[in-house]
């Protein structure tokens, strides 16, 4: 980078940080929406459509369940590369920088990611009941739908071994 005795680079990298966490931040708004737009027709498909087989009902269960917990990841992640840019914004200059946190709270509990993890639990909510519905109300097949629950618990476990307990260091770059 060039030398910046008069400040334009750090202004321009401030000005574009801002944008770039207002854009991370109406991302972030949006995810809810989105999971309740899914979730609200895949349940209708699955509960209100009658000419739909047992199988496609029990698929859009699971479906809806998956993707409710995909939104959490990725709403959670949103939220983590926001604060990184926050923490950039604060460093040019911290004296104006609004923390979110008055002097006067009135719900002082309520701290950074309170409103990501409220949406988080709603959409972990819908997520369980997703799936309670699809094995308990639109289980397809012959077998207990006991067992089905423990080959998903069994797949869930494995794909958190395989895709987020990696060993050594992990990779923090991308979003």
């Amino acid at each position: 980078m060039t030398e910046d005795t008069d400040g334009s680079v750090r202004k321009t990298c401030y000005e574009q940080n801002c944008e770039q966490a207002r854009s991370l931040n109406q991302q972030m708004n949006q995810v809810p929406i989105l999971a309740m737009t899914l979730t609200g027709g895949l349940w209708f498909g699955a509960g209100v459509t009658e000419s739909l087989d047992m199988k496609v009902r029990f698929v859009l269960l699971l479906f809806a369940g998956a993707c409710n917990l995909a939104l959490t990841l990725a709403i959670l992640r949103i939220r983590d590369v926001l604060e990184s840019y926050l923490e950039k914004i604060k460093e040019y200059f911290p004296a104006s920088f609004a923390t979110g946190q008055p002097k006067n709270p009135k719900l002082p509990w309520l701290g950074r990611y309170s409103m990501v993890t409220t949406y988080c639990v709603l959409m972990m909510i819908a997520s369980a009941a997703s799936v309670y519905g699809a094995f308990f109300e639109y289980w397809p097949f012959e077998v207990c739908a006991w067992y089905g629950v423990a080959l998903l618990l069994a797949t869930l476990i494995a794909l958190y071994f395989l895709l987020f307990h990696r060993s050594g260091a992990a990779d923090q770059s991308g979003v």
